[in-house]
């Protein structure tokens, strides 16, 4: 029999704040004799909030208090109470979650989010997120290139590419459009610190106004210029330009990255960037920054690359989360997990593509520590900014069958990338898809307790996706767990 929940998704952003109920119908997918698996067959948008302001208090404080009674404001006028909403995410992103309340609103949200994922998102899961949303990682699945999503809001353009429907690089630039607010009078009221440090630059020539000056049309249009011609120098995988970009990158800036085949733009600016440029500074100014020109002049640079440029559907929206599904599932019977560390709730997914075996066992151990460092990098990049314990879920993902001598090599693997990292998970948790838990979790255990880290859990027979969220729940009678998968739903 099929069942209909009701969802809801909270996107905090550095200049907006969004809204949307959803409604989801599950179906059992799985025949009489097997486990039961639930989707999501259909889904119904039955409310969408209008495109709010980011209630501050000032430049580094939100206003929790403000921030609480428009969504309390949002249940009422969608006929909704918090009591009610099965499952959904909320999450601060861009700048906002740097405010120094960021984590006081996170805790006030609680009330609003029920069975959600609340979360932080830093640069890379911000990425991540607003690629779901746009379409890109579906569109990466339907063809052999490189999908890249740009998603400009207020204070970041948060890039991710995808190949075959994974994530393989991401790139953050301080570049959006509240970076300089201005009144329609060209009056400045505010310039972004990593404006002014990449104008400093050698080799950038820029004129940037101070706050309280007037600035002309000629001087906006030209940062505008400047700044859109950086970004899609990056995003196109011009290795000068990650140069160029400087201070204007956030964290370390990589050393180059993918080429890719279609890009879209998603975000509060790609969505300006269909509407008429404007001509004046007050048309400039209409939203109070500069975000209408900063999208005229992306849009013109766009139109100047050798690959397909366009803006992500819905593009405003495009991190809003339309869900958090949620499926409930069995872990399998070879599982293991140490006593006491049950429950876990709202742990991050990061996969990892267990390379294939190489025929010389040494080479098979190298590539294995490799890949297995290089997933754990990405997980701590993405996630362990924000406090969970454990910061992510490990899924091996791996084709064919594994011996006990490989799985010796990748048990070695695994210690030695989570030894290498600084992780603050008192409970390491591994997914796998096959039926090999219990073997690794043992193995794995012995060598983690050569590190002073003697508990783990390990599960088997799931097939999270990147960026899903787990919760496993406590043993329903012997080597028996529920695990509820909770993947993040966009609207398209």
């Amino acid at each position: 029999m099929d069942e209909w929940i009701t969802s809801v998704g909270i996107d905090l952003g550095t200049s907006t704040t969004k809204w949307l109920l959803s409604r989801l119908r599950l179906t059992l997918t799985s025949g009489g004799f097997a486990l039961p698996r639930y989707e999501i067959t259909e889904r119904v948008i039955e409310y969408a909030s209008p495109v709010f302001p980011t209630p501050l208090l000032g430049e580094d404080e939100i206003d929790v208090a403000a921030v609480a009674a428009l969504l309390d404001a949002e249940y009422a006028a969608a006929g909704l109470r918090p009591e009610s909403v099965r499952t959904g995410a909320v999450i601060v992103t861009g700048e906002t979650a740097t405010k120094r309340n960021a984590e006081e609103l996170t805790r006030a949200l609680a009330r609003h989010a029920g069975q959600f994922v609340v979360a932080t998102a830093g640069a890379d899961l911000e990425s991540l997120l607003a690629g779901k949303g746009s379409g890109a990682l579906r569109r990466s699945l339907e063809t052999d290139g490189v999908v890249a999503n740009v998603d400009i809001g207020g204070g970041t353009a948060n890039t991710a590419y995808f190949r075959d429907g994974r994530l393989i690089a991401t790139a953050t630039f301080h570049i959006g459009g509240r970076l300089v607010r201005l009144e329609q009078s060209g009056r400045v009221l505010y310039v972004a610190p990593a404006l002014r440090a990449w104008a400093s630059e050698p080799g950038v020539r820029l004129r940037l106004p101070e706050a309280g000056a007037s600035a002309t049309f000629a001087e906006l249009r030209e940062l505008c210029r400047s700044m859109a011609d950086v970004l899609f120098r990056c995003v196109s995988g011009d290795p000068g330009a990650l140069l160029a970009a400087g201070k204007l990158s956030v964290g370390d800036p990589a050393s180059a990255l993918p080429a890719p085949d279609e890009i879209r733009v998603s975000g509060g600016i790609g969505a300006l960037m269909e509407e008429p440029p404007p001509e004046t500074i007050g048309q400039t100014a209409r939203h109070g920054d500069i975000g209408p020109l900063l999208a005229a002049e992306l849009a013109a640079a766009a139109r100047a690359l050798p690959m397909p440029v366009q803006p992500a559907p819905a593009a405003a929206r495009a991190t809003v989360i339309g869900a958090g599904t949620q499926t409930t599932e069995i872990g399998g019977a070879t599982m293991y997990c140490s006593p006491g560390v049950l429950p876990l709730r709202d742990v991050p997914v990061v996969v990892w593509d267990v390379p294939a075996e190489a025929l010389d066992g040494a080479e098979d151990a190298r590539r294995l520590r490799e890949s297995a460092l290089a997933a754990v990098r990405g997980g701590v990049a993405a996630f362990a900014g924000a406090g969970g314990d454990p910061p992510f879920a490990l899924c091996l993902r791996a084709a064919g069958y594994c011996s006990y001598r490989r799985l010796q090599r990748l048990t070695d693997a695994l210690a030695a990338a989570y030894a290498a990292e600084p992780l603050r998970a008192a409970v390491p948790l591994f997914v796998c898809e096959s039926d090999m838990a219990k073997a690794l979790g043992y193995m794995l255990l012995a060598k983690l307790e050569e590190t002073q880290r003697a508990r783990l859990v390990c599960l088997d027979q799931l097939s999270p996706r990147e960026g899903d969220y787990i919760d496993v729940g406590e043993p329903i009678k012997e080597e028996v767990v529920p695990v509820v998968v909770k993947s993040l739903v966009f609207g398209g």
